[in-house]
């Protein structure tokens, strides 16, 4: 089976090596911040749907403290000291906290 394309946000303030992980392991398409995501949110209302139908998968650098377009997240991870807490997943289950270097599109995706 394929893996499905989605939006995907990571705290902005993730480390490059653990960055760099999760874009490889993930196989992440496309990294851009939360204001590039916005921008093209406000262009096109249906940006994110388009990235799913079309099977990419776009990694957004978000600040937690903003909330602007959260919904349109398939999944949220928090990345500190090494952990990945998955804090929103709707390919599977959330609350899952693993080492960032055991993360993979597989696990996030069990239930797809």
């Amino acid at each position: 089976m394929q893996n499905p394309g989605g939006v995907i946000f990571l705290n902005s303030d993730t480390p490059e090596q653990p960055l760099s992980v999760v874009q490889r392991q993930l196989f992440i398409d496309e990294t851009i911040d939360l204001n590039e995501f916005n921008s093209r949110i406000s262009n096109d209302q249906d940006y994110s749907s388009k990235v799913r139908t079309a099977g990419t998968r776009i990694l957004v650098l978000i600040d937690y403290s903003s909330i602007v377009n959260r919904d349109l997240a398939d999944v949220v991870i928090y990345i500190k000291f090494g952990l990945a807490y998955v804090q929103k997943n709707n390919f599977g289950p959330p609350g899952l906290s693993i080492p960032v270097d055991r993360m993979y599109l597989q696990k996030l995706t069990q239930n797809v």
